[in-house]
């Protein structure tokens, strides 16, 4: 294009007003974009070549990246390259776009629009993926919550939790310790109040066999007594007879 045009205006000379938004005009530009850092040509090129580089590496290993994000790079590398073919070549950017409607806009090129369309786009696209995954984390945070709440409601017994907790404990693990302390306490106490149990049962047991005991002799007395009787009652019928 930059060859076409140029070639165009030298035999036809400056077109002004096409289609009513620019002019055709020729200039030599030896700085950057829009005609800034003139006179810097040598560190442009360097700086132009070592950018579009770094970018043809990016888009060869970013292949999983989202497709705007890919348009937007491919423009700004075309538009750099564009440009630095004319420094290399010339030592200047040939540039021929002016707005009729706005005299003081600086003399740009198709390479230029490109560079600067594709930087637009970079910058829409780096701040839809940055909401994007502000979301996705706050997703992922909020479930993660959830997921926690839940577990510790299917783990814990609310009638083993400790009544009143430590303001102080925020982690997870302070929480489950207090509640382990909590039922080898209450295991501790049953243990406590089963032996009392069983001794107390046991001197129970010790007592009404020590009750059964008496009662034998008595009752083997009070046999032989009636037995005495009888016999003497016997002995005294006999001798009425």
């Amino acid at each position: 294009s930059k060859k076409y045009v140029w070639n165009f205006v030298d035999q036809n000379g400056v077109q002004e007003n096409v289609i009513g938004l620019f002019n055709l005009v020729k200039v030599k530009n030896e700085g950057a974009g829009f005609g800034i850092f003139q006179g810097k040509t040598i560190g442009l090129t360097i700086i132009t070549f070592i950018v579009v580089i770094a970018i043809c590496v990016y888009l060869f290993f970013a292949l999983k990246e989202t497709e705007w994000l890919r348009i937007s790079l491919v423009f700004i590398t075309a538009g750099g390259i564009g440009n630095i073919v004319d420094r290399i070549a010339f030592g200047y950017v040939r540039d021929f776009i002016q707005f009729s409607f706005w005299d003081s806009f600086p003399v740009f090129n198709i390479a230029d629009s490109f560079v600067t369309v594709g930087a637009f786009m970079l910058v829409v696209v780096l701040i839809v993926m940055l909401v994007k995954e502000g979301k996705k984390n706050q997703k992922e945070f909020e479930e993660e919550q959830k997921n926690v709440a839940s577990n510790e409601h299917e783990q814990i017994d609310p009638l083993d939790a400790p009544i009143n907790l430590n303001p102080m404990m925020k982690s997870q693990n302070d929480y489950s310790f207090v509640v382990s302390e909590k039922k080898d306490e209450k295991v501790e106490q049953n243990d406590v109040k089963n032996t009392e149990e069983n001794t107390q049962n046991s001197a129970e047991n010790s007592q009404k066999s020590a009750e059964n005991s008496n009662d034998i002799p008595q009752n083997d007395t009070q046999n032989q007594v009636e037995s005495t009787a009888e016999n003497t009652d016997g002995e005294k019928n006999a001798d009425k007879e």
